[in-house]
């Protein structure tokens, strides 16, 4: 136990550390003591008095002797802290690859001014002069598509949040008052104080280790820490909206893009098991993150043969960088495993109606917070490879309060409807219109426009997105709709990329003829969201005879 929380106090200390530090230095001031030797053989819970009403007075001399043994290893690692930092240049920020425009495209008939196939299905509500109904049948026979697969991308396994070394543990004794703090519009609250205030005299490695050294050893920043970590776990934070959490805390706090707000959000960030490395200019400091994805457009540090991200917005050619490693830190994920819990912003509400199905119709309010933090999200890879990036978007839980609000409805509208004439339906509401001139106004479909013209640049959409912005591309109708079969009907899909373009394909338990993908052993009828008027297993002209990157996505 002594070393395990040792390693927590000092994750800071070890990030800041400047010159080359051998094996032996760090086995010097670590110890090779086992977590026995300095609390016995007592537990954790022991330690804390959790299973002792009388541990009271025994448990204040452990934590006497603990502060006692860690001002004397900060003492002494300091020392290191105080070498000079070793000089870095920047690598230039990569941007993000661009994909070649494929043009949508209106199936043969879809504009046709006939009844829909729905008819016989629903039996009211249409008209056969309804000149935006499907045809009655499907197009005549056509020779059977069975794509190439050339490769085929894995999700990436759902990695753990980093830990502290060990459990954060309030300190009740003279505890700061809670501060309130927003992020995305949530509202977050630690307990921090004056006596979490300082001042750093200058950027110097030895102001920056006098800070470590006499700052942050106090209980004060454990409660502060212990905080932090619970409204990551209150909220459900990933890894991304964590560290946008504690910059919001410290830039209230310390003043925004103050030394003294990066040296307390690298500390509290790097105390709760993330990767980072401390860095200075001759007179401001910053922090850099190690990442487990690329991310393109933001420079980066190549340290010990990992890649270390400027996430601010600032242009640093040449940095000053510390190499010291910390025991069993992780690197930031960019995945987002579960519903993130921001607090409600309802946007204006939006109703989105199918052009082939006027019964087919559904109105929702987004949450702008949400919003908000996706506008922050990076563009990355995982592993080199740039079609992973659809994975990350296609694997990411829609939020709990839009599928509170379109899942019931959408549900009972497809009850007793076959596995086919569901996706189908899903399909052609995605569909809507075709709008790359941005003449359609206030249009209660989904409209296809490129993002070059929206944007100015590629941008994908989480799910949510393609639901609130008034335009969205072929990879964000196929992550959308990849999320409504998966989660209504329960069925497995892939994301099909043909050079230029996204679809998807379904894994259907019933009998479905179309056109397909075959992965181990498994056939997956392709269904396209921008082949605009198109039926299940129909490819988009053109298509036919390329070959494809298979995306699977987790169920």
């Amino acid at each position: 136990m002594k070393k395990i929380m040792v390693f927590m106090l000092l994750a800071l200390v070890c990030s800041t550390t400047s010159a080359q530090i051998t094996q032996k230095d760090k086995d010097d001031f670590f110890g090779t003591e086992s977590k026995e030797d300095f609390f016995g053989e007592g537990t954790k819970e022991d330690f804390f008095g959790k299973n002792d009403p009388g541990f009271a007075a025994e448990r204040q001399k452990m934590y006497e002797n603990y502060n006692k043994f860690r001002k004397e290893a900060l003492d002494k690692y300091s020392d290191y802290v105080r070498k000079a930092w070793k000089d870095y240049k920047a690598n230039p920020a990569v941007p993000a690859p661009k994909d070649d425009m494929v043009k949508p495209q209106l199936a043969p008939g879809a504009e046709e001014k006939t009844a829909s196939w729905f008819i016989k299905i629903f039996g009211k509500g249409k008209k056969e002069n309804n000149k935006n109904a499907k045809p009655k049948s499907k197009p005549a026979q056509r020779k059977q598509v069975v794509a190439k697969v050339e490769e085929v991308i894995k999700a990436e396994p759902v990695i753990p949040q980093p830990k502290p070394q060990i459990p954060a543990e309030p300190r009740e004794e003279k505890a700061n008052s809670y501060m309130k703090f927003n992020v995305f519009g949530t509202e977050c609250k630690v307990r921090i104080g004056d006596n979490c205030r300082f001042k750093l005299p200058n950027v110097s490695s030895a102001a920056v280790a006098d800070a470590i050294q006499y700052v942050f050893p106090g209980q004060q920043f454990e409660n502060l820490l212990y905080d932090c970590m619970q409204e990551r776990k209150l909220h459900n934070f990933s890894d991304w909206a964590y560290y946008q959490m504690l910059s919001a805390l410290t830039s209230q706090f310390y003043g925004k893009d103050s030394n003294e707000a990066v040296l307390c959000q690298a500390f509290l960030y790097s105390q709760s098991g993330y990767k980072m490395r401390l860095a200075h200019t001759p007179d401001k400091l910053y922090m850099l993150a190690a990442t487990r994805h690329f991310i393109f457009n933001k420079q980066f540090y190549v340290v010990d043969g990992e890649n270390y991200f400027l996430l601010s917005d600032d242009k640093v050619e040449n940095f000053g960088i510390c190499e010291a490693s910390f025991p069993k830190e992780s690197s930031l994920s960019l995945q987002i495993t579960a519903s993130q819990q921001f607090s409600n912003n309802p946007t204006m509400q939006r109703t989105i109606t199918s052009r082939y199905n006027e019964d087919f119709s559904f109105t929702i309010t987004s949450n702008k917070n949400y919003i908000d933090f996706y506008n922050t999200y990076p563009s990355s890879t995982i592993n080199n490879n740039f079609m992973s990036r659809w994975a990350m978007y296609g694997n990411t839980p829609m939020e709990s309060g839009i599928k509170d609000q379109l899942y019931p409805p959408m549900k009972a509208k497809l009850q007793g409807l076959s596995q086919e004439e569901a996706v189908q339906q899903m399909m052609w509401w995605i569909h809507g219109a075709i709008d790359t001139e941005g003449k359609i106004k206030n249009a209660n479909c989904f409209l296809y426009n490129y993002d070059d013209n929206v944007w100015g640049y590629d941008r994908n959409f989480f799910a949510e997105e393609t639901l609130f912005y008034p335009y969205c591309d072929c990879e964000d109708r196929s992550v959308l709709l990849s999320h409504l079969v998966r989660d209504l009907l329960g069925l497995d899909v892939v994301l099909v990329y043909y050079p230029g373009h996204l679809a998807m394909a379904v894994n259907f338990t019933e009998p479905v003829k179309g056109d397909y993908v075959m992965l181990d052993g498994r056939k997956f009828i392709v269904c396209d969201p921008t082949y605009i008027g198109c039926h299940v297993g129909e490819t988009m002209a053109g298509m036919e005879d390329q070959p494809v990157t298979a995306i699977l996505l987790n169920r």
